[in-house]
């Protein structure tokens, strides 16, 4: 007959995805209980996406209903689930979606969309479902830099259906337009489009949407960030003076409606010769690492100033799909690691619940 030893050590090889531990080792387990049969597990989860505590759960039931003479297994929650952070409901986050990532610049010209397009690409190299979304109402450029045409189709029940390219689910206003339409629209206009895009897009499961978003701290950034809860904010940057300045009012941003800022991209950092290799630092130097040590928040890479990246944009195709082994795409790689890695230890951080009762 199994007994709570047995069932203890068996939750030992329960390890929810992104943890740095199993739950045991975690504290997640407040305590075990079984009589004639029936097994009681008291969890206390951290805050977690609601599909990560089902599976969780599920692998909980499987392996102690494993265990010989185990014919039922009940998972208590010792207490509700935490919110995520910024306080937003989960209800209020996009169905099958985990990680809703902002990338952002508070200037123009530096590069946003393209460093959201290669990031969105590099997250799908290391096995993430990715959606990508141009939230850059007044200039969308994801048509161009996928080379997608076409307008997505929309479902009996009013649903819109985002295109797909390179395993990345893609949805922009540029589908939409003309290529000569100008878009003229004020501020509610813009803040009702961001709404529709992000509630009525039949999104499917993803583990991460990308959100490519306008410049400045408008009203398309305050719409986003205040209808669903972000995992976080990607600020780019370029390394002159007049650029880095404008970052620290990105960062206020994300900080006033306590969205943390994941980390800093440097875009342009240097044009790198093609010819002879020589780097030329166009735009000075040590912008990001300044903000970075100012801030406190990490710089997640320097991306040079190559005609290859700029060629993949205006293609349709990407560095990271067109050049793989390229030195930039293995750049963008190891940026979102670095990221993905950020998210993990990000869910696990808030202390177990307190136990109710």
């Amino acid at each position: 007959m199994t007994s709570i030893d047995d069932i203890r050590e068996r939750l030992t090889e329960i390890r929810p995805h992104g943890a740095p531990d199993n739950i045991m080792a975690l504290g997640l387990v407040h305590g075990v209980d079984a009589q004639d049969g029936t097994v009681v597990i008291h969890f206390a989860p951290p805050a977690m996406p609601p599909q990560l505590l089902n599976a969780t759960i599920a692998d909980i039931r499987r392996a102690v209903g494993a265990l010989d003479g185990v014919r039922a297994v009940e998972v208590k929650l010792t207490s509700a689930v935490a919110q995520p952070p910024g306080g937003v409901a989960p209800s209020a986050a996009i169905p099958g979606v985990r990680d809703i990532i902002a990338v952002g610049s508070t200037k123009g010209g530096v590069g946003k969309s393209t460093v959201a397009a290669n990031l969105a690409l590099a997250f799908a190299r290391l096995g993430q479902r990715v959606g990508l979304l141009d939230a850059d109402v007044y200039g969308p450029s994801l048509p161009i830099m996928f080379g997608t045409g076409g307008r997505p189709q929309v479902t009996e029940s009013k649903r819109i259906l985002p295109l797909e390219k390179y395993g990345l689910r893609l949805m922009s206003i540029g589908f939409f337009l003309d290529d000569s339409s100008p878009v003229i629209w004020r501020g509610p206009m813009v803040m009702g489009l961001v709404r529709q895009f992000l509630k009525d897009v039949e999104w499917g499961a993803l583990d991460i949407l990308v959100v490519d978003m306008p410049p400045g701290t408008g009203d398309a950034q305050l719409t986003l960030v205040q209808q669903v809860p972000l995992a976080g904010g990607i600020m780019v940057t370029t390394p002159q003076e007049v650029a880095t300045l404008d970052v620290q009012r990105g960062i206020a941003m994300f900080e006033q409606v306590k969205t943390p800022v994941l980390g800093i991209i440097e875009n342009m950092s240097f044009y790198e010769c093609p010819q002879c290799g020589t780097h030329d630092e166009l735009f000075g130097s040590g912008g990001g690492e300044r903000i970075a040590r100012e801030s406190g928040i990490p710089l997640l890479g320097r991306i040079p100033l190559l005609p290859d990246v700029r060629a993949g944009g205006d293609t349709g195709k990407p560095i990271v799909v067109d050049q793989p082994e390229h030195g930039v795409s293995q750049t963008f790689v190891a940026i979102a690691r670095t990221v993905l890695e950020t998210l993990e230890a990000q869910r696990f951080a808030a202390p177990p619940p307190e136990i109710i009762g």
